[in-house]
């Protein structure tokens, strides 16, 4: 531009020069007019003097920018002068002779520029350039701030050719790879070829994607850093840089350490997978495991749910602790058992899952499930103690068993029910026929529901006589149920559904009144037992349940004897101390029941005031053939006498077991022998036909015809 200014200007004085002197007329004068009118309308500033100092033009901007008056054109200027004072009163001047750059303190950028001329006269140009100053100040500020971020960035940034040949990177990736310079890196990548994955596919997967969209995001590999060759987990972007013909001309990308984020997002995997206790499969791995399978067309599996069916016994009486040592074995053992291709997790509690995979698993089914019960019955040392926790196992197979996950885990529940009804510690596979069973089992726990208000149940009472003389001296009370439907039915059919609808504190509360109540009719010398379920002792109320029983009845506490097993004692030690205290302090005689099934009996014994202790029928069936049983009776009561405990044999079915027991010092003896349960109308009857007398042996009237004896588990109410 400044060299076009020139030339015009050149070539104006010029055409004024050569004019005669005498045509100076009005068309000159009209043509330097237009020249300067021309001129006015530029940006720049534009003054002439010939060599004797007179101004021959200038134009606005430079009268503008000089501060000169009007009508200067044919004085005498002394412009050097007026252009240092200009210039030291105004501006910051950068170079010198005849080009120099001035800063306004404003912030306005000029060039200034002194051209001599040939004819000794001076041509002299000034432009102001503040735009073009600072759009080149934004570029190299930007740039300096490009070059800072390149170099100073946390992650790694890198320009390739598209071939792969590096160009550039900054800092952070030439450390990342191990090097101490840009060089270094570069180097060591042309000698390696480039290829860092750990997996080989993934550079082929790096360039697929940057091919076909011309752009990778958040790509998560595994690489090796160049020079240490340790393995690190990254998250890459890229994307090619085109010329305006689309033409990739770079590759472009960044770089970032994801060694700690992929790490930390496998722990948390890892934490919900595991069970943390066990170390087994979580139900979340369990459930996506059964998911995968069952959604899978080919899908083929056995799942095993295993229930420990004496958990809660060991946790209670050993403490949490040990209940965790139990659980972590139990895992132990379904691993080694389950091998390495099925899955083992712990669903919650104890309640453990296996599943199998593959169609041909189902041929197993039967030999793992002996395997597993078996495996569940070894002792498990806890804390110098051989737990036995023993466990049912409810199995179910995919796809002939169920066509969802949700099917096939309820199909596994009804089996490990049907085996939790038929005496827990086994196995059992599914059939469909279970399904019609457990509805009939609903049916029934919705009418025991209704039975309870309805007063629709009723005590059989047996006898409890003196081994010497027969004669009367208290009765076990025993449940029944009168079904609308079915007829009377014995606890075995309906306490196990109580148990497990959670209507057993209320069975119970319900026994403990009636017997009372019933019990102030029979003769003051008779006392009756009660048995108390495990969950009605935990339960924060049976004390005032008693309490109220006895005041409402009027019955003599000490005619009550509430009959209670290891199971009902295997709770909070400071819970079971301060019930068995209360109820004690209200005159209630208690009672150890199944003595010697346990294996703290003996703790319980010096722990809590018993006043009774009950043999358990299992030492009385083996009495006329075992050796050792006869001995085991002959140490419980010696036992009970030196801690001043009457002692009950129970079972008695025939009179040389009877004549065994009295042999032995047996007091109190109950069974079969001497009477069966039976209505407590028959009772009264047998009473005050007998005088109080005998009642054995004989056939009592009024019982329920080949009923079999109720079994300790069956025998709570």
């Amino acid at each position: 531009m400044r060299d076009a200014l020139l030339k015009l200007v050149a070539c104006a004085h010029q055409a004024a020069a050569q004019c005669d002197k005498r045509l100076v007329d009005r068309e000159h004068s009209a043509a330097m007019a237009d020249l300067r009118a021309t001129l006015d309308t530029i940006n720049q500033g534009i003054v002439l003097v010939d060599a004797t100092g007179t101004v021959q033009l200038c134009n606005a901007r430079a009268a503008e920018f000089f501060r000169l008056p009007d009508g200067l054109i044919g004085q005498s200027l002394d412009l050097r002068r007026l252009t240092a004072e200009l210039l030291e009163a105004d501006f910051t001047v950068s170079g010198s002779g005849r080009t120099a750059t001035l800063y306004r303190p404003g912030g306005d950028v000029f060039d200034l520029h002194i051209e001599p001329r040939a004819d000794g006269g001076t041509t002299i140009l000034v432009e102001d350039v503040t735009a073009n100053f600072r759009r080149e100040e934004s570029l190299h500020l930007a740039e300096s701030e490009y070059l800072s971020l390149f170099e100073n960035a946390v992650c790694g940034i890198y320009r390739d050719k598209p071939d792969g040949t590096p160009l550039r990177a900054n800092r952070a990736l030439v450390a990342f790879n191990g090097y101490e310079s840009e060089q270094q890196y570069r180097t060591a990548v042309k000698q390696s070829g480039g290829n860092w994955y750990v997996d080989p596919d993934r550079t082929k997967l790096f360039q697929h994607l940057l091919t076909t969209t011309g752009e990778v995001r958040d790509l998560v590999s595994e690489v090796y850093r160049h020079r240490t060759r340790e393995k690190r987990w990254i998250t890459e972007n890229a994307w090619y840089v085109r010329n305006k013909a689309g033409v990739p001309i770079y590759i472009e990308g960044t770089i970032q350490d994801a060694t700690e984020r992929v790490e930390g997002l496998a722990a948390v995997e890892q934490q919900a997978n595991t069970d943390q206790l066990t170390g087994a499969a979580s139900r979340f791995h369990f459930l996506n495991t059964l998911n995968a399978i069952t959604r899978d067309a080919n899908g083929a599996c056995v799942l095993f749910i295993v229930d420990l069916d004496k958990f809660k016994d060991v946790n209670d009486a050993l403490g949490h602790g040990a209940g965790d040592a139990v659980l972590s074995t139990v895992a132990q053992r379904l691993r080694k058992l389950a091998g390495p291709a099925a899955t083992v997790a712990r669903l919650g509690g104890d309640e453990f899952a296996i599943i199998t995979p593959g169609a041909s698993a189902s041929m197993q089914a039967d030999m793992k499930c002996a395997d597993i019960v078996r495996a569940m019955r070894e002792p498990i040392e806890i804390e110098g103690h051989n737990a036995i926790v023993g466990a049912s196992v409810g199995v179910a197979i995919f796809p002939a068993h169920a066509a969802t996950t949700e099917e096939l885990l309820n199909n596994a529940d009804i089996a490990l029910y049907h085996v939790k009804t038929n005496g827990r510690n086994n196995a059992c596979i599914f059939d469909h026929a279970m399904k019609l069973r457990l509805q009939q089992h609903k049916a029934l726990e919705a009418d025991l529901r209704s039975a309870i208000p309805a007063d629709a149940l009723e005590l059989y009472y047996q006898p409890i006589v003196a081994a010497k003389t027969g004669s009367v001296l208290g009765y076990e009370a025993l449940m029944r149920w009168n079904h609308p439907r079915r007829g009377f039915l014995p606890p075995d059919q309906f306490i196990g559904i109580a148990e497990d609808a959670g209507l057993m504190t209320e069975l119970g509360n319900w026994a403990i009144r009636r017997a009372c109540q019933q019990a102030v009719a029979l003769p003051g010398h008779i006392s009756i037992a009660v048995n108390v379920s495990p969950s009605q002792f935990r339960s924060s109320g049976i004390v005032e349940q008693v309490k109220r029983a006895l005041g409402d009845t009027g019955l003599n506490a000490s005619r009550l004897v509430l009959e209670v097993t290891e199971n009902v004692l295997m709770t909070s030690q400071s819970i079971a101390t301060r019930v068995m205290d209360d109820l004690t302090a209200l005159g209630v005689k208690l009672a150890l029941d199944d003595f010697g099934t346990g294996y703290s009996s003996l703790s319980y014994l010096q722990r809590y005031a018993f006043s009774k202790v009950k043999i358990d029928r299992s030492f009385v069936a083996g009495i006329e053939s075992k050796p050792a049983n006869t001995a085991i009776i002959r140490a419980i009561i010696r036992l009970a006498a030196d801690l001043g405990m009457d002692v009950v044999a129970e079972g008695i079915e025939s009179e040389h077991q009877a004549a065994l027991l009295r042999a032995e010092g047996c007091e109190l003896l109950q069974g079969y022998l001497f009477g069966r349960p039976r209505p407590f109308v028959d009772i009264c009857a047998d009473l005050a036909l007998h005088n109080l007398q005998t009642c054995m042996p004989q056939r009592p009237l009024g019982t329920l015809q080949d009923a079999p004896e109720e079994r300790t588990v069956h025998k709570t109410l």
